[in-house]
């Protein structure tokens, strides 16, 4: 049985129903589960995209071999150079990248 037994029709100019589709597109939401989602009251954002995802799974590879590095320094209790110097390097690296590619994308 279907969950919702209500329907109600609503009429839009060309203009609000580009602007419908194109929101709901970017959120991932089906339309009428996007409108459905505003009636409710929810903030909708816009799904991350393949950069910005690209971006995060290299910061929690990141982030892992911090964690593994951290779990080494606890056993021994000191932080090899060679250790500081990755962490160091790679969330410099990190940063310049991520800044790099946004900047270039919004030009």
């Amino acid at each position: 049985m279907r969950q919702r037994s209500i329907k109600k029709q609503l009429w839009l100019n060309q203009n609000e129903d580009k602007i419908l589709k194109v929101k709901a597109s970017k959120a991932g939401l089906s339309e009428a589960e996007f409108l459905r989602s505003i009636i409710k009251g929810y903030r909708i954002k816009e799904q991350p995209n393949e950069i910005i995802l690209k971006f995060m799974r290299q910061l929690y590879g990141i982030a892992n071999n911090i964690n593994q590095i951290a779990r080494d320094t606890n056993s021994f209790g000191m932080v090899r150079p060679e250790d500081y110097e990755y962490i160091k390097e790679e969330i410099s690296n990190f940063i310049l990248n991520f800044e790099k590619e946004i900047y270039t994308r919004k030009r």
